[in-house]
């Protein structure tokens, strides 16, 4: 989440109006530059990870309980999750149907940002609620990182429906999974070989000032469903193999440790560098297809080795209970931060300045500010919303909330 919130602050300069603009001219010539930009694209696939990861072990887990998968479970699952995080959404959409966002938001170029989100959000409220934005009137989106949520409620449906399949035809759940993994990459590639596209959505200052994240471009590569698809595909396949192993030591010799490491840091830091280039029609589409889940496929088994005791530092870094503390509120504190980091850019009285250490100070404090207004909305919105939630809706088994609530401490 830190690492999403530092992409964001990054974006609200290079997205609005600086003095020094040599700043971002001179970022091409810089290789850490480059890859910095280059990873913020690919952030968001942890997400999709463990959002499969946790959907697939909680099943095959009720599944094992109660030798049953109905089509009740399967809805009963979607509403419980629906409900969960749709209270914060809700109020979010609220700011900005309302003549909140354009008092709130005011400044000499409002009409570029406030004025523009009161009329999208007046128009496509609708398509937030039902989670079809990223595809639907996607370029006059309403709350533009719903896009997420969006997407991955579509992904989740999709999984829901993949084990019921894999619930009848268990003895084939390797090759089940196995062909949605390729279809979630296959999808992208041939798209992007069609229409000729770059294997990534770059953060550039023509790409931010032109309006070009809400534009076909950024859908078919980054926020569409078929663009995580195969991501999301490879998380329910982690938590099927954690389910399988999680009484199994996969990692017991030196070797495979080492391994461990190699896979888990090596293959987001190579998938991260390759994307810093530019390549022909053929291998921008195979690319695109493939970098996205190899970038989660790194994540996955340093996770997997994780679970079993494998990491060390990492870790360690992972269980600290300040993380463990903070990732209980990170999913209202992912809906609040956009509108606090952009908040300087919509409300820019004259040009910024932008420099390392000016970009470190905003950074820091986005992430204070957010942190506070997420643990606000959790406590007032999130955590109220989900106990009336337990009540009106039957849950599906008793380890229902916890998973979802574990869900957001990765992020």
């Amino acid at each position: 989440m830190l690492l999403i919130i530092l992409c964001h602050t990054y974006s609200s300069y290079i997205g609005g109006y600086v003095k020094n603009t040599e700043y971002f001219e001179e970022a091409p010539k810089s290789l850490i530059h480059i890859c910095m930009r280059n990873l913020f694209v690919f952030l968001v696939q942890t997400f999709f990870l463990f959002s499969g990861f946790l959907l697939s072990y909680h099943l095959f887990q009720l599944i094992e309980e109660r030798k049953t998968f109905s089509m009740r479970c399967i809805i009963l699952t979607f509403v419980n999750r629906y409900l969960r995080i749709f209270p914060p959404v809700l109020l979010m959409l609220a700011s900005g149907v309302t003549l909140w966002v354009v008092s709130f938001f005011h400044g000499p170029i409002k009409d570029l940002y406030s004025d523009l989100e009161y009329q999208r959000c007046r128009k496509n409220w609708w398509t937030t609620i039902f989670f079809i934005n990223n595809h639907y009137n996607q370029h006059e989106m309403c709350y533009f990182i719903s896009w997420y949520l969006a997407a991955d409620t579509q992904l989740y449906i999709l999984s829901l429906i993949i084990l019921s399949f894999i619930w009848r035809y268990r003895a084939k759940v390797n090759q089940i999974l196995s062909v949605f993994i390729v279809t979630g990459i296959l999808i992208p590639a041939v798209i992007n070989y069609i229409y000729n596209l770059d294997i990534i959505y770059r953060i550039t200052p023509e790409n931010s000032k032109n309006n070009q994240f809400r534009s076909f471009n950024f859908s078919v590569t980054y926020s569409s469903m078929y663009a995580n698809m195969g991501t999301y595909m490879l998380g329910v396949s982690f938590g099927y193999v954690y389910y399988k192993v999680k009484n199994y030591r996969l990692f017991s010799s030196v070797g495979y440790q080492i391994c461990w490491w190699l896979l888990f840091l090596g293959l987001p830091m190579a998938v991260v560098y390759l994307s810093t280039f530019y390549y022909n029609r053929f291998f921008s589409a195979l690319l695109c297809g493939l970098l996205k889940p190899l970038y989660a496929l790194g994540i996955g088994i340093g996770v997997l080795g994780m679970s079993q005791n494998v990491g060390g530092l990492a870790k360690s870094i992972c269980e600290w209970r300040i993380a463990t503390f903070l990732g209980n509120f990170t999913y209202s504190t992912y809906l609040v931060h956009y509108g606090i980091v952009f908040y300087r850019t919509a409300t820019a009285k004259e040009p910024m300045l932008i420099s390392n250490w000016i970009l470190a100070r905003s950074f820091i404090t986005d992430t204070i500010i957010s942190f506070i207004l997420g643990f606000l909305m959790h406590i007032v919105v999130e955590l109220p919303a989900i106990r009336i939630q337990k009540i009106i809706v039957p849950q599906v088994g008793a380890q229902k909330h916890h998973s979802e609530k574990t869900k957001y401490q990765y992020f």
